[in-house]
């Protein structure tokens, strides 16, 4: 492991809860997520986690939600997580993944990628096609909530693995257009994210609807969301101050024709959210 807070991160980085942040760096491990969870473990009743971001050139047993893998070969993506400790309640904390999200989106904007959009809840989408994914994982020790917050972003991805993917998948080298500034990105994702996780601390997620719905890809269209083996289809009309998805399911008509009430279903965030795809995918 490469362990450091060197001049020029320490130089550049924002705090984070009011305190420096702690850089890891390793050159492979099996999951960053994983291994922040493993560091959690140390932590007393009461104790905060000091704020710390790990960060690996490759992973061997890189994860997204649901456990699915997450390709992650040495030069091929930014595999990142952050460490926080929350004195707010599960419950308050359920947006959080979508502020994670509005974070990456608006440091890819400044590092020159353009429309850049997000999946509800967790997907960060380009033109359609995914360029990453976020997994928050939370450890709960008496009041506190110390939450990982996994990002990855694909960098770099040769044509093979590309067409390897299950869904349509593209690369920030491709959006951009030429070799990408890896240690910039992760200096620009640390900062957005310190400033955007102090504002949700403090307003919560409801300061961030207008954001979100802006860079939701979805808003507006009709889906299709799977929740266990309930498949749902309506049209999504953004989020609501939780963070949770608003689905208007259209009523059926009945064999005169007639159409009854449209009704408009709720899904909560975090890690119990059903995932969202546009129908026909």
């Amino acid at each position: 492991m490469m362990h450091d807070n060197e001049e020029n991160w320490a130089g550049s980085l924002a705090h984070h809860g009011g305190g420096v942040l702690n850089v890891q760096r390793f050159a492979e491990i099996d999951s960053t997520n994983a291994e922040a969870l493993r560091q959690l473990k140390s932590l007393a009743e009461g104790e905060h986690c000091a704020p710390s971001a790990l960060i690996a050139e490759s992973q061997t047993a890189g994860r997204g939600r649901r456990g699915r893998a997450w390709l992650s070969k040495p030069g091929a993506g930014l595999y990142l997580s952050l460490v926080r400790t929350f004195s707010l309640k599960p419950d308050a904390l359920q947006g959080l993944s979508l502020v994670v999200g509005l974070a990456v989106q608006s440091a890819l904007t400044l590092l020159g990628a353009s429309k850049i959009k997000l999946k509800w809840p967790n997907d960060i989408i380009h033109e359609g096609r995914k360029l990453g994914g976020i997994l928050l994982e939370l450890r709960q020790v008496g009041d506190l909530s110390h939450v990982v917050m996994g990002i990855g972003i694909n960098l770099n991805l040769g044509e093979k693995e590309l067409l390897s993917l299950d869904r349509p998948t593209v690369d920030l080298s491709r959006i951009i257009g030429s070799e990408i500034d890896k240690e910039g990105l992760c200096v620009g994702l640390l900062n957005q994210l310190s400033e955007d996780i102090d504002r949700f601390i403090v307003h919560g997620f409801e300061s961030f609807i207008v954001r979100w719905n802006e860079a939701d890809y979805y808003l507006g269209k009709r889906v299709t969301v799977l929740q266990g083996q309930e498949c749902l289809r309506g049209v999504s009309c953004g989020v609501d101050a939780s963070g949770a998805l608003m689905l208007k399911n259209e009523a059926a008509k009945d064999q005169t024709g007639s159409k009854g009430e449209d009704t408009m279903l709720r899904f909560e965030g975090g890690e119990l959210s059903p995932s969202l795809r546009p129908e026909g995918e």
